[in-house]
């Protein structure tokens, strides 16, 4: 089979799937195998797959079909231009939580150093590392309840060699309680309705751990814990961001009020509010909307 009769019957398997542009994920598909530029695939299309490439191939077409991420499939996401490790024990990093990570480093600037920093629920590790890699003045500690998510996170700390600044915590956060407070407090909770779940796209309901997904009865379980949290984490001046889902943002910022804090909100740029900030100080990332909201 050469390429050009391989990316055919790939589109085929994937359209039936229900996948969308099923012609170019065949192509990015195999160029992964191939491990080629995608114009590569293109302009060669009479190039013969041997037999063993052959089959990996419509290995991952059937794994694709079959609604798996391709970022599960290739065990790699790109966040904050770094490329990160990921595997079905953790969410895959979405654009959306980059400007949570982007806030984070607008406000660690204005603390003195060295910073520290607690990421809830941690996941891939994609938030802490970034914050490590790019803010060379912080000592994050990272916590979550999946040990296996853990283990991802690590990877990543070490692939970004900033391993050394982060320690990564198997911890509950409804028992957790910190040594010395932080200057920053920041967290993508789950934030999804339990009954919610099952109505998402079958790349997240099908494969994405429930564990992380899962915030409740309303989506706001965790912020309350977080909420409650906040007196005995924070410095007397710290700060505490976390992302939120479509419309959760006024109730998540009168729980961070109702706390003594002064709050703000961010928005992604599709203009949906997604980071809420809550501050002891009046210590706020650039760009945000204070309250009253």
């Amino acid at each position: 089979m050469n390429i050009k009769e391989a990316l055919t019957v790939a589109a085929d398997i994937l359209k039936n799937g229900n996948i969308h542009a099923p012609v170019r994920e065949a192509g990015v598909l195999l160029a992964y195998v191939m491990k080629k530029d995608l114009s590569f695939i293109y302009a060669h299309p009479e190039e013969m797959l041997s037999e063993q490439l052959e089959r990996e191939y419509m290995d991952i077409v059937s794994k694709r079909s079959n609604r798996m991420p391709f970022q599960y499939i290739s065990n790699n996401q790109e966040f904050m231009s770094l490329d990160f490790y990921v595997n079905q024990n953790c969410l895959i990093p979405r654009p959306d939580t980059e400007i949570l990570v982007e806030a984070a480093l607008d406000i660690i600037k204005r603390y003195r150093e060295p910073v520290r920093v607690l990421d809830i629920g941690t996941g891939s590790g994609a938030i802490a590392v970034s914050i490590a890699y790019y803010a060379k003045n912080t000592v994050i500690d990272a916590i979550d309840i999946s040990e296996s998510a853990l283990q991802v996170a690590a990877i990543n700390a070490k692939k970004h060699q900033v391993h050394d600044r982060i320690a990564f915590l198997n911890a509950d956060l409804r028992s957790f309680s910190a040594e010395k407070p932080y200057s920053v407090v920041i967290s993508n909770p789950p934030y999804i309705p339990s009954g919610d779940i099952k109505n998402l796209m079958p790349e997240v309901a099908n494969y994405e751990p429930v564990l992380a997904l899962d915030g409740g009865d309303d989506g706001l379980d965790f912020y309350r814990i977080i909420a409650s949290k906040l007196a005995n984490l924070l410095t007397p001046d710290g700060t505490v961001l976390t992302e939120v889902g479509m419309g959760q943002h006024a109730q998540v910022m009168n729980m961070f009020e109702k706390e003594g804090m002064n709050v703000s909100v961010l928005k992604d740029l599709a203009g949906i509010n997604r980071v809420v900030c809550g501050s002891f100080g009046n210590i706020f990332p650039k760009n945000c909307i204070k309250s009253p909201f």
